[in-house]
């Protein structure tokens, strides 16, 4: 056999011998179910009238969110938030009745560290969208409705690696975004939707530690 057909020989046979290794060995590719419990915190301004935390105020914040692994260490997913805030001070502590929510979706893109160790931080980037509501009086009388993007937020977390599938830990977000449209009911009268004009846009963030549970599938 010649040295031009014994080399494409030999790098078939040890190419076809390293099948059943690469087959057993674990690629990390594969979905992750992520639930989480977060307090969110309001700084800057719902809109140039009102700040945040009179708006919507403090939030219970559990998310779920589903990832699709590429490897060990890299995800995309999407999350879905449902908050529920406090509402604002002057109106609900006193008596009256109000509720008051914030929804949060979109996708998330994260880097895990240390993906095998027992200790292994992570942190992320994403971008959404955010409906925030809030209803005074008896049978939501009084109903403001506010919905923009989230412009960007990053989150760093540390997980406790207990399996190689179960992982927990606390972690902390901070997103940016901007309300670019708002409705209005008074009473039974009918709802009044419009964009919000560009000099009474503001920027706000959501602070939002908290803890996280991830199974992976």
């Amino acid at each position: 056999m010649t040295a031009r057909r014994f080399i494409p020989s030999l790098m078939l046979l040890l190419c076809l011998g390293a099948l059943p290794a690469a087959a057993q060995e674990p690629s990390g590719s594969g979905l992750a179910l992520g639930v989480r419990a977060a307090l969110g915190i309001p700084v800057g301004d719902a809109t140039q009238a009102q700040s945040l935390k009179d708006t919507f105020g403090d939030s219970v914040a559990p998310q779920v969110d589903l990832s699709y692994f590429f490897s060990r260490q890299l995800s995309l997913g999407a999350y879905f938030q449902y908050g529920i805030a406090s509402g604002p001070d002057d109106q609900c502590s006193n008596g009256g009745s109000c509720s008051s929510k914030v929804l949060r979706f979109g996708i998330d893109l994260d880097y895990h560290f240390r993906p095998d160790g027992f200790i292994a931080p992570w942190v992320g980037v994403g971008v959404g969208y955010e409906i925030g509501t809030l209803g005074v009086g008896e049978d939501d009388s009084f109903r403001l409705k506010l919905q923009g993007y989230d412009l960007g937020h990053a989150h760093f977390g540390v997980d406790l690696q207990l399996t190689r599938s179960l992982a927990v830990g606390p972690y902390i977000s901070a997103s940016l975004g901007q309300y670019s449209k708002n409705s209005l009911r008074l009473g039974g009268a009918a709802e009044i939707s419009a964009d919000i004009a560009s000099d009474q846009k503001k920027l706000h963030v959501w602070i939002q530690p908290g803890v996280r549970v991830q199974f992976r599938l």
